[in-house]
C-alpha cells in the first residue's frame, strides 16, 4: 500500500516536473504567507517561465557543446573502461530502485519536519527532484547488504547534512546569484561546502586574493572586451578549438567552432534576463514575510530550495565551468588510479562549481583550482565505486555497451565526501555510524551557535582584497 502510494507520488512528479512542481509550492507558500491570490499565482507564472527558461537554454547549448566534447574526449585515444553516462542515467536508475521509491516519502516528510520545527531554515521541499542524488547511495548499500534498514538511515544522515551545509551558504548562494531568500541545496554539489570554505581560506592566505580574476574586474580593465558575451565568446572558441584540433585544416571544423563560440556568448547574454525574471517570482514572497516578521516580531530568515539551474549562467559559474571541461579530462588521462572517462557530465560542470563561486565571490582563480582539486578526488571515488554502480544499473535495465565496461555518472557520484558517509554506513560498524552522527550534531550546534559570525565571515573574506 505504501509503495503503491510513493510510486503514485513519484510519478505525478516525474510527469509534471520542477517546472509545474516548484510553482506549484510556491504558490501554496506564498497563501500561506497572505499574499493575495493574484499575486501568489503570478508569482508562481514567473517561476514556471524561469524554471523552462533555463532548461530551453541550457539544453540548447548543451545539444551543441555536447558533439565538441565527445570529441575531445576521441581525440586522446585513452582507454579508461569506466564510461561517464551522465546525471541523467542516474536520475533514472534511482527511481527506478525500491529503495528510491520509499525514500520519496521519507525525504518529504523529514524535510518538511525540519523546516517547520525550526530544526533547519531551507525549506528543501522545493526541491524534490534533486532527492535522487540521496537515493543512488541507498540503493548501492541496499544492493551489497540488503538491509534497508542502513540503507534509508544513510540517505536521512547525507540529507541533514546537506540540509545544514545549504544553510551555511544560503546567504551566500541568493547574495551572489542574486535571488533574493532562495538558496541551492542539489546533494551533489552541497557535499563540497566545508571543502569549498577551506579551499577559499587557503587559496587567499597564499596569495590568491589579489588575483583579480573574474567578470567584474575584467569587464572594467578590458571594457568591451572583458563584457560578458565577449568572454563567452573566447572561452567557446578555446573549447572549439580544443574539440576540433585534429580538424582545424576541415572548413567544417571551424564552423564547430564558430558556432560553440557564439553559443557560449549567447548564453552569458540570455542567462542572466532568463534568471531576472525567475528571481521576480520571488519578490511578493519576500515582501509578505518581512510584513508578517516585523508584525509578528519574527526573527527568522528562511530560504527557499531552487534548482541548481538557477546559477548556471552566472558568467562566473559558466567561465569557470567550460574552463573546467578541458582541465578535467586532462587530468582523468594522468590521475594515478582513475579509470574513469568524464564525458556526459563534463558539460554539467559550470552547475558543479556553483558553491566554489558562490563562495569565492566569483574569483575564477580560486574556483579553478578549487574544482580540479575537489574534482580529481572524485574521479578517484567514481574509480573505486564503479562496479557497485554498475550492478544497480544493470539490476535497473540498463544495457552495458559491452562486457568489462562499467558505467558512472561524473556529475552525481565524484563526490568524496557523500563517498565518506557511504563507506561509514556500508562498514556498518556502530562506532563509526556513531561517530559520523556524533560529528553532525557537532557541526550543526556549534554552527547555530556561532551563526552569525560565520557567515559574516564567509561574507567579507577575501573581499577587501578582490574589490575593483
Amino acid at each position: 500500500m505504501l509503495e503503491t502510494f510513493l510510486s503514485g507520488l513519484d510519478k505525478i512528479f516525474s510527469t509534471f516536473g520542477a517546472a509545474i512542481f516548484v510553482p506549484v509550492i510556491l504558490f501554496i507558500i506564498a497563501k500561506c504567507m497572505g499574499v493575495t491570490a493574484k499575486k501568489a499565482f503570478n508569482s508562481a507564472l514567473l517561476c514556471g517561465v524561469g524554471l523552462t527558461g533555463f532548461s530551453l537554454v541550457i539544453n540548447s547549448f548543451t545539444g551543441i557543446i555536447v558533439p565538441v566534447v565527445n570529441s575531445m574526449v576521441q581525440n586522446t585515444g585513452v582507454n579508461l573502461p569506466t564510461l561517464d553516462t551522465g546525471w541523467q542515467s542516474v536520475s533514472v536508475i534511482a527511481y527506478s530502485t525500491r529503495v528510491g521509491v520509499i525514500f520519496i516519502g521519507i525525504a518529504i516528510l523529514v524535510e518538511l519536519v525540519l523546516f517547520f520545527t525550526k530544526w533547519s531554515n531551507v525549506f528543501m521541499a522545493s526541491d524534490l527532484w534533486n532527492n535522487y542524488s540521496f537515493m543512488v547511495w541507498g540503493s548501492m548499500i541496499y544492493a551489497i547488504t540488503k538491509n534497508m534498514v542502513l540503507a534509508m538511515a544513510c540517505m536521512i544522515v547525507q540529507l541533514l547534512y546537506v540540509l545544514l551545509f545549504s544553510e551555511v551558504v544560503a546567504k551566500r548562494w541568493s547574495t551572489h546569484y542574486q535571488y533574493p531568500n532562495c538558496c541551492m541545496t542539489a546533494p551533489h554539489h552541497m557535499e563540497g561546502v566545508p571543502f569549498a570554505l577551506f579551499m577559499n581560506w587557503f587559496l587567499g592566505l597564499i596569495g590568491f586574493n589579489k588575483i583579480k580574476i573574474n567578470a567584474e574586474t575584467i569587464q572594467k580593465k578590458f571594457g568591451i572586451f572583458g563584457e560578458p558575451m565577449f568572454i563567452g565568446l573566447v572561452v567557446g572558441a578555446i573549447i572549439g578549438v580544443i574539440g576540433n584540433f585534429a580538424h582545424l585544416g576541415e572548413l567544417s571544423a571551424w564552423g564547430s567552432v564558430t558556432t560553440v563560440a557564439i553559443s557560449t556568448a549567447a548564453v552569458m547574454a540570455v542567462f542572466p534576463k532568463v534568471g531576472g525574471i525567475f528571481a521576480s517570482a520571488f519578490t511578493s514572497l519576500t515582501d509578505a514575510y518581512k510584513a508578517k516578521a516585523i508584525k509578528s516580531g519574527e526573527g527568522r530568515v528562511w530560504y527557499l530550495a531552487v534548482n541548481d539551474a538557477a546559477g548556471y549562467g552566472e558568467p562566473n559559474t559558466l567561465v569557470t565551468g567550460t574552463l573546467l571541461i578541458p582541465i578535467m579530462l586532462g587530468l582523468a588521462f594522468v590521475l594515478p588510479g582513475n579509470t574513469m572517462l568524464p564525458m556526459a557530465d563534463l558539460v554539467a560542470l559550470p552547475y558543479m562549481v556553483e558553491v566554489f563561486v558562490c563562495v569565492s565571490h566569483g574569483n575564477i582563480a580560486k574556483s579553478l583550482v578549487s574544482g580540479a582539486v575537489w574534482f580529481s578526488l572524485g574521479l578517484v571515488v567514481c574509480s573505486t565505486l564503479a562496479p557497485t554502480f554498475t550492478e544497480i544499473a544493470v539490476q535497473a535495465g540498463f544495457q552495458l555497451p559491452q562486457a568489462g565496461v562499467y558505467v558512472m555518472s561524473f556529475g552525481i557520484m565524484a563526490h568524496p565526501l557523500m563517498a565518506g558517509l557511504f563507506y561509514a554506513f556500508l562498514s556498518k560498524n556502530p562506532i563509526i555510524i556513531g561517530l559520523i552522527v556524533v560529528l553532525y550534531f557537532v557541526l550543526y550546534f556549534g554552527f547555530k551557535k556561532n551563526k552569525d559570525r560565520i557567515i559574516d565571515w564567509i561574507e567579507n573574506y577575501g573581499m577587501e582584497k578582490t574589490a575593483a
